[in-house]
């Protein structure tokens, strides 16, 4: 989707990639589905942790498998995500807010119900789904300059990253962190993964360190990662409600909110910038 008022905002040919409209309205079915579909037959449950929309998708593919899904989440998620997960079958078991107790939690769980764990974003498997997004965008827009995506646990960024790097001659990956969640730009500076930090976002899917996998991508493939001040998030958020007539979260306003900073440096381009899901609890944030 072409979204004109931005274009002309940052005189620039600007589009969005709608992830908000997959079945669970959000771009982790892809990375979700390419891991349960490569699972042995006879797999007995699936475990997650998740701050909600991947908790969402293994939920899903539990039900089209026909195998029960177990999600951890983290106690102060989205209830909207909660909800959602429930709805498509899964048994969801809250956590404290912590990477640790989700973690912790998921692995008492695989043991208990004999189950496969699908990690969130920290595996080639997830990786590579998510690729599948930016795949569709040069596609779509074979000489598209920028492809801009959100950064948390880093499946989405990195997959992006390796689809631009194999199927584009010409189309730089930018991500997006809020200031207040910005373990992978720092990361990236010093050129080691941080593995403990203390996030404080509106972005409730960007409270999650970047993944192993996910970190030598975007480090061996030099990933430039802007960054957001929290208090342009919610204001970028209603602005694309206003300019696309969609719901997005507030993780997904990040990339418009760091973006726009910088927007001189967008003169001319054609940018994609990926629009990770639409589960809003709007009680939760006004």
């Amino acid at each position: 989707m072409k979204l004109n008022a931005l274009s002309e905002r940052w005189d620039a040919e600007v589009y969005i990639k709608c992830e908000q409209f997959q079945p669970i309205g959000a771009f982790k079915i892809r990375g979700a589905s390419n891991f349960a579909l490569q699972l042995p037959e006879g797999s007995k449950a699936l475990v997650t942790h998740s701050s909600g929309n991947h908790a969402q998708a293994v939920a899903y593919m539990g039900q089209r498998l026909g195998i029960p899904a177990h999600v951890v989440m983290p106690s102060n998620s989205n209830k909207k995500k909660i909800q959602n997960a429930k709805k498509w079958g899964a048994t969801v078991h809250l956590c404290e807010p912590t990477f640790e107790s989700r973690v912790s939690a998921a692995a008492a769980l695989a043991e208990e119900f004999n189950a496969v764990i699908i990690p969130p974003f920290d595996h080639e498997w997830i990786v590579e789904g998510q690729a599948t997004c930016a795949m569709e965008i040069l596609y779509d827009l074979p000489e598209v300059d920028i492809i801009a995506a959100p950064l948390g646990g880093g499946g989405l960024l990195a997959g992006t990253t390796l689809a631009a790097h194999h199927f584009s001659s010409k189309a730089k990956v930018i991500g997006a962190e809020p200031a207040n969640a910005a373990d992978g730009y720092e990361g990236l500076e010093k050129g080691e993964r941080i593995t403990s930090f203390t996030p404080n976002t509106v972005a409730d899917g960007l409270r999650t360190t970047v993944g192993e996998v996910p970190f030598e991508v975007l480090k061996d493939h030099e990933v430039e990662v802007l960054l957001a001040e929290e208090e342009d998030i919610l204001p970028w958020m209603k602005l694309i409600w206003d300019y696309s007539k969609t719901l997005i979260e507030p993780s997904c306003a990040v990339p418009f909110a760091a973006m726009d900073r910088h927007k001189e440096r967008w003169k001319g381009k054609q940018i994609a910038i990926i629009v990770t899901g639409g589960n809003v609890d709007i009680d939760q944030l006004f």
